[in-house]
This record gives structure tokens, sequence and C-alpha cells, in this order.
């Protein structure tokens, strides 16, 4: 017994519906899967200040945290404190201004270790240095 065939695939209307099912699930984790999963890191307790001042956004900036057992951490990664200095230069070469170096330093870091950032700082030519604290709401 032969049966008529009626469907024909890719021959009629198109349905949206499954297509769209699809693409805005895949859009959503495509934007924001980043936002979802935190990154792995050192975690820094910032001291906080009860008013401070704000940077300009335009300025170029580097991130330099520094941790409770004194590592250093230049844009989230970490990098022996022998290898900062000549790092900081890198970066500096390759901005056309010479950005200010945000240093993240732990509440319980002394004030020695502070003033040594700020001293690898000034080594490699930057002598923007912005402290970074938490505000109080």
């Amino acid at each position: 017994m032969k049966f008529p065939r009626t469907a024909r695939i890719l021959k009629g209307q198109w349905d949206a519906v499954p297509f769209l099912c699809v693409l805005f699930p895949l859009c959503f984790f495509m934007l924001f899967g980043s936002y979802l999963v935190l990154p792995p890191g050192v975690a820094v307790e910032l001291p906080t200040v009860t008013d401070g001042m704000r940077l300009d956004t335009a300025q170029p900036r580097v991130l330099l945290a520094l941790d409770r057992q004194g590592r250093f951490y230049l844009d989230n990664q970490y990098v022996p404190e022998a290898e900062i200095v000549r790092r900081l230069e890198e970066r500096r070469a390759r901005l056309v201004e010479s950005p200010v170096v945000l240093v993240h330093a732990d509440a319980s870091v002394s004030h020695a270790q502070v003033i040594r950032v700020g001293d690898l700082a000034r080594q490699a030519g930057l002598e923007r240095i912005f402290f970074v604290a938490r505000t109080q709401p």
C-alpha cells in the first residue's frame, strides 16, 4: 500500500517560534554569562572611609592589588614583586597618556607595604597613584 506524502521539507511557511525559543536563551547566556559566574581570585578586604574623592572615568587605569600575605596582583593576575616594575613600565609604554595606578590594598596590610607599592609605581614612571577604599553607605 502506498501512502500519499503531503509533507514537503522546507517548502512551506517558515515558523519562527522554535527558532526564537532557541535564539533568545542563547543570546541571554552569551550576554550575561560572564556576570553569572564569579571569576576566581583572592579576596581583598578594603578599608572603609566616610567620604572620599572620585576619579575621572576618562583616565586610563592600571589595577594593582595587594593581599594580606603581601602578594601583588596586576589586573587580577598574580605577579611576583621582582616583575612589577617591568610590567608597569610595559603598560605605561602602551598607553598614550600616563595611567592612574589604582591600589587595592587589603585592610590588614601594613603601612610599609603600601608605601612599597607606591615606590614601585614611581620606579616604573607612574606618578598618579590612587588608593581605593570602600565607602560607608
